[in-house]
């Protein structure tokens, strides 16, 4: 009984410290990274970033049926361009959280768009 144990236990160690190791080396271990870390990869791996959207920004394009913003981090700007549903809570000055990757411009490309809901609803806002 003591050697199955023993066996178990030298098979599921290896396959239990790779998982452990596999999710805290993962890209999306973090709900999102910054902007300013984005800035600092080179990387055109699909990420997700939160940041702050830029007032005075927001451009929608009627053409091409593409929004066009930009992300504040603490030290960096992220241009945006996005294609599909924006939500009712859009706004300048709320965190919007974008998964996407690096364009060949060096822009980020978002395909989905969601916007950090307030911790308290303002009235008017």
């Amino acid at each position: 009984m003591r050697t199955k144990f023993v066996i178990g236990v030298i098979v599921l160690l290896p396959v239990l410290a790779h998982l452990m190791y596999a999710a805290a080396n993962s890209t999306f271990a973090d709900y999102y990274i910054t902007v300013d870390q984005f800035a600092a990869r080179s990387a055109t791996t699909p990420v997700r970033v939160g940041g702050q959207i830029v007032p005075g920004t927001i451009r929608w394009d009627n053409a091409t049926r593409t929004m066009h913003f930009q992300l504040a981090g603490d030290n960096a700007k992220l241009d945006v361009i996005y294609r599909g549903a924006v939500p009712d809570s859009f706004r300048d000055g709320f965190t919007a959280i974008l998964e996407g990757a690096r364009g060949a411009n060096g822009e980020f490309i978002a395909h989905s768009l969601q916007i950090k809901c307030p911790h308290q609803y303002l009235p008017g806002v």
